[in-house]
């Protein structure tokens, strides 16, 4: 393979060598792409669309021998050869070359090089060239290298196709730029280039991705009375967007729209929809759904059935999701990683820790190597089981077996430590993290401030916190209510007052749990007038009393005797709608 090295050796300096970078992308879609789709080019786009179409979408159907390369130094050897022809063979038989080996899908570095090589040869390249470069850039994910293609190409006279701007929406959907993307295809619309079949699911697909369900929705229409073509991609992909946002019943109208239209739906269309309906308990439909696929000689896969385990398990139907793991392998498909996991974490959620280590022992026993994330089930389990030493043995087991402990792994096994009151033990782990490169996150730092705090350690709760702000990490208000509360609790008023002023010095907003805290820490000290007004301050905060916040400060001003003000605010509760809890009403 030294020819291919040899090839990539600079190759993306190719093609835009002597283009100026700074008018790509955003300078395309501002400034050139208005005056490119103007009145006066809008034809020579649509018809030089439909003639280049077929050679430019890197599907080029042609007898020549180039389209059929396999391996890469074959087609590296050809394209010497016809190098050094005389004449030069026309731009046509390069550019099938070069889209044989875009077609191998992993040269496309050799091919940028290759375009330079041409061009030092004195080949012009026409608008298939453009587009195979542009294409080859996207796919590198340097889709403002492929802009800079465009550039120099307008430069040279060279008119895109809707096949160029399709590529480019595409490469910016590969880059998560889809913003950018929409804005490309609206800017073609405007000024009359019209899109395709491939650019509307192109666009479609990037909305469904970044939740714009009801923009893609609306696209989608567009689409069907522009006369596209609508194929069980455009449709699937729709399908599996509305059911990701829980838009289901809108998914099942276009999938019952689809089937009218005698498009047949394949095995992702379906398990979309079995997933959908699953997140919302309709089992009957689902189930429905999957005979239909069956009936249709479409047989669920792995990815079908672990939708069904999983939704089961996190329903508690862990019997119903054995059944499913039953039919699945009677059916021949063997469970997976994601399988086992699913079930491990029913059986965990019920504190069967003894089921769920039966089926970790089964998997290994398969075949089936536990993940991360397997791993971190099974010492949960242990954990809610307080067997914490077996979950300690696990953790210890999954580094010997080379599985990398993430901040789930740490946080679960330290916040079982700190439930059993073995402190010591979790700030051990804590440092542990540290020296193995897991950097804590807040909520790690959480569970050890709750820890030392139900344990009386408010002294080493304080100076955790206060490490943890000289860290990139910002306390956040479960923090606060954590300290604010055990120094209630401890009788430490003065301390709690400061760290909820504290609050508003950096920027958070108390929420009616922490305010409610420090009433009640307020009342217990009898400082009802000030209790009164952090009441009354919750209003102004944007953040109105809860029928809790309510039942604390009536149950405060009951017990300091203060009769007359509680009655008062029992009535501005029950004007509120809310109701005096069996602690308030006693008195």
């Amino acid at each position: 393979m030294m020819a291919v090295a040899a090839v990539r050796l600079r190759g993306s300096e190719a093609f835009f060598i002597g283009s100026q970078i700074q008018r790509c992308q955003m300078k395309i879609m501002g400034m050139i792409l208005p005056s490119l789709l103007s009145s006066n080019h809008s034809n020579s786009i649509s018809s030089s669309s439909s003639s280049s179409s077929s050679s430019s979408r890197y599907k080029h159907k042609n007898d020549d021998a180039s389209s059929s390369f396999r391996n890469i130094d074959v087609a590296l050897a050809s394209f010497n050869q016809m190098l050094h022809r005389k004449p030069l063979p026309c731009i046509i038989q390069f550019n099938q070359l070069l889209s044989a080996i875009v077609k191998m899908r992993q040269y496309y570095d050799a091919v940028i090089s290759l375009s330079k090589q041409m061009e030092l040869a004195g080949l012009s390249p026409n608008t298939c060239t453009l587009n195979i470069l542009i294409n080859c850039f996207c796919q590198l994910q340097h889709v403002d290298l492929g802009f800079s293609v465009l550039a120099k190409g307008i430069k040279l006279g060279l008119q895109p196709t809707i096949v160029t701007f399709t590529t480019l929406i595409n490469g910016l959907g590969k880059v998560g730029k889809f913003a950018q993307a929409v804005e490309l295809f609206d800017g073609m619309v405007a000024r009359g280039c019209q899109p395709d079949d491939y650019t509307y699911t192109t666009i479609i697909n990037g909305l469904c991705k970044i939740g714009e369900t009801a923009l893609a929705a609306g696209l989608f229409k567009k689409m069907e009375e522009a006369g596209c073509q609508l194929n069980v991609v455009t449709y699937s992909t729709l399908i599996h967007s509305l059911c990701k946002y829980r838009r289901v019943n809108e998914a099942l109208d276009i999938f019952s729209y689809m089937k009218a239209k005698d498009i047949s739906p394949t095995i992702f269309t379906y398990t979309s929809l079995i997933q959908g309906l699953c997140n919302f308990s309709r089992w009957k439909e689902a189930s429905t759904l999957l005979n239909e696929m069956t009936s249709l000689n479409i047989m669920p896969n792995i990815v079908t059935f672990n939708v069904l385990v999983d939704t089961f398990c996190k329903e508690g139907k862990v019997l119903e999701a054995e059944g499913v793991l039953k039919t699945m392998t009677e059916m021949g498909v063997d469970p997976d990683v994601v399988t086992y996991n699913s079930l491990m974490y029913g059986y965990s959620m019920w504190t069967e820790v003894v089921e769920a280590r039966k089926l970790f022992d089964v998997m290994i026993t398969k075949g089936c190597k536990p993940d991360v994330f397997s791993y971190s089930i099974l010492i949960n389990g242990y954990c809610k089981a307080k067997r914490i030493d077996e979950a300690k043995q696990l953790f210890n087991e999954m580094i010997h077996q080379g599985s990398t402990p993430n901040n789930v792994s740490y946080n679960t096994l330290i916040h079982g430590l700190c439930q059993l009151g073995r402190l010591r033990e979790a700030q051990d782990l804590f440092k542990n993290m540290h020296t193995n490169g897991n950097l804590p996150n807040l909520y790690t730092y959480a569970i050890l401030l709750n820890g030392f705090c139900k344990q009386g350690y408010l002294g080493k709760a304080l100076r955790l916190f206060r490490a943890m702000q000289s860290t990139y990490l910002k306390p956040n208000l479960v923090m606060y209510n954590i300290l604010v509360n055990a120094m209630c609790k401890s009788g430490n008023l003065k301390d709690a007052r400061e760290l909820f002023s504290e609050l508003f010095v950096n920027g958070l907003q108390p929420n009616v749990q922490i305010y409610t805290t420090i009433i009640n820490g307020l009342c217990k000290e009898g400082l009802l007038d000030e209790a009164l007004e952090a009441f009354r301050n919750m209003e102004d905060d944007g953040c109105p009393p809860d029928e809790f916040s309510y039942n604390v400060i009536i149950r405060g001003f009951l017990q300091h005797k203060d009769e007359s003000r509680a009655v008062h605010l029992i009535g501005e509760m029950r004007d509120r709608g809310f109701i005096a809890d069996a602690g308030t009403t006693a008195w």
